[in-house]
C-alpha cells in the first residue's frame, strides 16, 4: 500500500506499513509503540486514544490478524465503537461443523459479542454458511443500541429459533435495506418496527409480514418459484407505492406474472427470469411466448423497464430467443401498446432497446452505449438477488 493509499496519506511507503503494524499491535494486546514510533506522525489505539479510524478500511486493519481479533474487540470496546462496516464470510464444511461444535459455538459467541459492542455499525453483512446447523443466534442481544445501523443482510447463520431476528429488528429502527436471503419463515416483528425500511429482499412469505404499512419501495423476492395471492396482496399494502421489483432469482411462469401484475400494478422497474423450459409447449417458438406477455404487462400502470436478461436461454427450443432484432422490435412495439408507459426493455439475448417518443420507434442500444444496468437496485445500496 502507498503512501497516498487509504489510511496513509502524507506517511509515505514506510509510514504507512508501520502504520498498518501499530494498529495491529495495539489490537492484539502487543507491547504499547516506543516514543520514536508515535513521533512519527502515527497515532496509536491505546486506551485512551481516538476510536475513528479515518480512510481505514476492516481489512487493511485485521489483514493477518489471529481469530481472537473479535474477542479483542469485545475485551476493548473503544476499538470497536470506531466500526462503521462489519463483513464475515465463512466457509465450513457439515462434517466440521458437527466435529466441532462446541469451538464453533465458542466463535459464535465471540462474533455476537463483538458486534454488541460496535455501536457506530452502518453496515451488519453475515454469511456463515451453517444452513444445516442449529445454533445459538449470532446476533446481539435486544439491549444493544446501534443507531446507525441502516443496512443488513443475514445469510447461512443456521437453524435459530425466529424469536432471536425478531427482537433484533424490533431494536433497530434505523434499518433501511434488509436482506434475509435464506429465512423461509414469516417475520414477526411489531408494527411499529422498521419504519425507515426501503429495500427488501428475501422470500415471499417474509415478505408478506414486512412490506405491509412500511415505506418499502424496492423488493427482491428468492425462495419458491410460487407465490400465493394471499402474499402478493399483502406485499401490495405498503405506505408507499412499490416501484422496484426484482424476480430474477426465481423462475417466473406467466402464470405468477400474471398475478404479480394484477396486484403489484405500481412497479415502474420489473426484472424477470422467466421460465420458458416449462411454458414453452404453449408457443411455437421462445418469441412467440415472449409475445403473448403484453396481457399481464398491460395490468402495469407505471411500468417503464422490464429487463428479462436474467432468463437462461440454452437448447434447440429457443435459439428463437437469442438476437432476432426484427422480432424483438415487433414484440417491444406489441408491449408498448398494452402498456404505453413502458420505455425500456432488455431481452434474453441481453440486447436493449430503448422507446423514442419523437419518432414513435423502437431502437436498439449499442454495446459500446454503456447503458445497461449491471445490477437492479434504486438506490446506491445495491442488493441483486443471488
Amino acid at each position: 500500500m502507498s503512501g497516498r493509499g487509504k489510511g496513509g496519506k502524507g506517511l509515505g511507503k514506510g509510514g504507512a506499513k508501520r502504520h498498518r503494524k501499530i494498529l495491529r499491535d495495539n489490537i492484539q494486546g502487543c507491547s504499547i509503540p516506543d516514543k520514536r514510533r508515535r513521533q512519527d506522525s502515527v497515532a496509536a489505539l491505546g486506551a485512551h486514544s481516538d476510536p475513528s479510524l479515518p480512510n481505514e478500511t476492516l481489512i487493511t486493519i485485521f489483514h493477518g490478524l489471529a481469530p481472537s481479533v473479535l474477542t479483542r474487540l469485545a475485551r476493548y470496546p473503544h476499538l470497536a465503537s470506531g466500526v462503521k462496516r462489519f463483513q464475515l464470510r465463512w466457509t465450513s464444511q457439515r462434517e466440521t461443523q458437527h466435529t466441532h461444535g462446541m469451538y464453533l459455538e465458542m466463535a459464535l459467541l465471540d462474533i455476537s459479542q463483538a458486534i454488541g459492542c460496535m455501536t457506530t455499525l452502518e453496515v451488519l453483512d453475515l454469511s456463515l454458511g451453517l444452513a444445516d446447523y442449529y445454533s445459538t443466534s449470532v446476533l446481539p442481544h435486544a439491549q444493544h443500541t446501534f443507531p446507525l445501523l441502516h443496512q443488513i443482510s443475514l445469510s447461512g447463520l443456521g437453524h435459530y429459533p425466529q424469536n432471536a431476528l425478531n427482537p433484533f429488528l424490533n431494536a433497530v429502527p434505523s434499518i433501511h435495506h434488509l436482506r434475509l436471503t435464506d429465512s423461509r419463515e414469516q417475520l414477526l416483528v411489531l408494527p411499529c418496527a422498521l419504519p425507515s425500511l426501503v429495500s427488501f429482499c428475501g422470500c415471499p412469505r417474509a415478505a408478506a409480514t414486512v412490506l405491509p404499512g412500511r415505506p418499502v419501495q424496492s423488493l427482491a423476492l428468492i425462495g419458491q418459484d410460487y407465490v400465493t395471492d394471499v402474499d402478493l396482496s399483502q406485499m401490495a399494502l405498503t405506505s408507499v407505492p412499490l416501484r422496484y421489483l426484482d424476480l430474477s432469482a426465481m423462475s417466473v411462469t406467466p402464470t405468477l406474472l400474471r398475478n404479480v401484475s394484477r396486484f403489484l400494478s405500481t412497479v415502474e422497474s420489473l426484472k424477470v427470469k422467466l421460465a420458458l423450459r416449462h411454458t414453452l409447449h404453449y408457443a411455437l417458438s421462445g418469441i412467440r411466448l415472449l409475445a403473448a406477455l403484453s396481457h399481464p404487462l398491460g395490468a402495469f400502470q407505471r411500468l417503464s423497464t422490464l429487463d428479462l436478461s436474467p432468463t437462461h436461454i440454452d437448447g434447440d427450443g429457443l435459439r428463437s430467443l437469442d438476437g432476432n432484432g426484427a422480432e424483438e422490435s415487433s414484440i417491444c412495439q406489441s408491449w408498448h401498446t398494452a402498456c404505453p408507459s413502458l420505455r425500456r426493455v432488455v431481452f434474453p439475448s441481453k440486447t436493449e432497446w430503448l422507446y423514442k417518443q419523437e419518432s414513435g420507434t423502437w431502437v436498439p442500444v449499442l454495446d459500446q452505449g454503456s447503458r445497461r444496468r449491471p445490477l437492479w437496485s434504486p438506490s446506491t445500496k445495491k442488493f441483486a438477488a443471488p
